[in-house]
């Protein structure tokens, strides 16, 4: 790596005044090289992860900087430190997408699954969140214990890409953008891995941070025992010491007033600190039941971002990720047939994976689409809700808090009319009930009714209308989707 000298100076400093000090600082800091080789600009970095996400958000800084500099278009190269020689023209211009999106490494092609791989060389040598001398109630990951999930593992795709760049922006600038972020989804959509990703990655960025990672409910049993002994000093100074703090199921905390109010001292102690706090729940804090509008609006008063069900594009990414990890070739035919059938979450994707793999294995048959369709015949079966009319009108109800009796009643009110219509939609759309069948349910009306309902709710979808029933959904979309999840649809 050649540079005349100056001419780095002069590149680092055009590049930070295109991405900002604090950015620049983060992540072209001590450890990032920057040098000409022939017709590249060559960066160097520490690891995978600086590469990828350098070259996921930078790329066309990092061009635009050296056309400035030197007069030149420069193609972008990488040199992972410790990695061999450098993957010369690896060129981007322009971007690539998210580094998530990237495919993974070619895995050995074998129809039987290999043991698991060992972590990253570039993983933080270190799960332990500093405990003892900080007062941190987070233990020592036991030897045999998996490897913590990291925000560059997680495949992104439509329903989940602000949340991703929501927690690399917070790990980034350490909760300066926002603070808190409440990441919010169904079970098995991947909270759990984004909340763990963002513990990893800021302890990487900035060793020797207090980070505590724990569940509202561990905090709940901690908050009461300390009470039971005495020890609400010691349980205080633990928590708002924190230099982070993350949350997983913060929805826990819903009717239990003298843990709201503790959590919210805690809470207030490490906003005024500027400590980053990131709380993951399964509903919009404003639909959490019986939490205090004192925690309500605090949460609100940072990010909030919401994980959706994948769609069938990253379902079969992240099955094709997940079997790359393995070291196992599924054939695309099977990817799609797992990905088609099993929608509901990526822990049933990661499920069905597994199974197939495990057949497979004591089999000893090949990993083709008949194995597929035989291994998991009874789990799509048992999977495949079947819908009834009952089934909606209770979602529908439970949603919008309204009894059944006046969704049915002769009532034309738009808080009334417009969750009907809904229902009627959904009805339609996933029990096959007939026009007539579905009117008479809801209230005795008739087929040009429903008709009507279908046609005003396609209308919505395609328009993208915004909604105007229900806190925490942006649109009328969002609220079918929440609808559909809750039926299993």
């Amino acid at each position: 790596m050649t540079m005349a000298p100056g001419i780095e100076t002069t590149l680092r400093a055009a590049l930070a005044e295109r991405v900002g000090e604090s950015r620049f600082g983060l992540w072209f800091g001590e450890g990032v090289r920057l040098g000409l080789v022939e017709d590249s600009l060559e960066v160097g970095v520490p690891n995978t992860f600086f590469r990828d996400w350098i070259q996921g958000h930078f790329a066309t800084n990092l061009v635009d900087a050296a056309r400035e500099v030197t007069g030149r278009s420069l193609r972008l190269s990488f040199r992972v430190d410790g990695e061999g020689a450098p993957p010369l023209g690896h060129v981007i211009d322009p971007p690539p997408p998210d580094a998530n999106d990237r495919p993974p490494a070619p895995p050995k092609t074998i129809p039987m699954p290999s043991p698991a791989p060992a972590p990253p060389a570039d993983k933080p040598r270190s799960q332990t969140i500093p405990h003892a001398a900080h007062g941190s109630t987070a233990t020592h990951l036991p030897s045999h214990a998996r490897p913590l999930k990291r925000l560059d593992d997680f495949v992104t795709g439509t329903g989940n890409r602000l949340a991703h760049a929501a927690c690399i922006e917070l790990v980034q600038t350490l909760g300066g953008s926002f603070s808190p972020l409440v990441i919010q989804g169904g079970v098995g959509l991947g909270k759990t891995h984004l909340l763990e990703g963002i513990a990893s990655a800021l302890r990487a960025r900035h060793p020797g941070l207090k980070v505590i990672q724990i569940t509202a409910e561990a905090f709940t049993n901690g908050f009461l025992d300390a009470m039971r002994h005495g020890t609400l000093t010691a349980f205080r100074a633990r928590y708002r010491s924190a230099g982070a703090l993350i949350v997983d199921d913060i929805h826990f905390l819903a009717a239990k007033k003298a843990t709201q109010d503790e959590f919210l001292h805690t809470f207030n102690a490490l906003i005024a600190d500027g400590s980053p706090i990131v709380l993951a729940t399964d509903q919009h804090p404003r639909q959490i039941p019986k939490l205090t509008d004192e925690l309500a609006t605090r949460f609100l008063g940072g990010m909030v971002v919401k994980l959706e069900a994948p769609d069938p594009a990253t379902r079969r990414a992240i099955l094709k990720a997940k079997a790359a990890a393995r070291g196992v070739i599924v054939p695309e035919a099977v990817l799609a047939y797992v990905a088609d059938h099993l929608r509901a979450s990526v822990r049933e994707l990661e499920g069905a994976l597994h199974s197939l793999i495990a057949h497979a294995s004591m089999t000893g048959k090949k990993l083709d689409l008949a194995l597929a369709k035989t291994a998991l015949r009874d789990t799509i079966r048992h999977t495949a809700k079947a819908v009834a009319l009952k089934d909606i009108e209770k979602a529908v109800c439970q949603l919008f808090t309204i009894e059944p009796d006046a969704l049915k009643a002769d009532n034309r009110a738009r808080a009334v009319a417009y969750p009907r219509m809904l229902a009627m939609f959904l009805a339609r759309k996933h029990t096959g009930a007939a026009y007539s069948e579905i009117g008479r349910f809801f209230g005795g009306r008739n087929h040009s009714t429903v008709i009507s309902a279908e046609k005003k709710v396609l209308g919505w979808l395609k328009d993208e209308a915004r909604n105007g029933l229900l806190a925490g959904f942006e649109t009328m979309g969002d609220l079918l989707n929440s609808l559909e999840r809750t039926l299993g649809a």
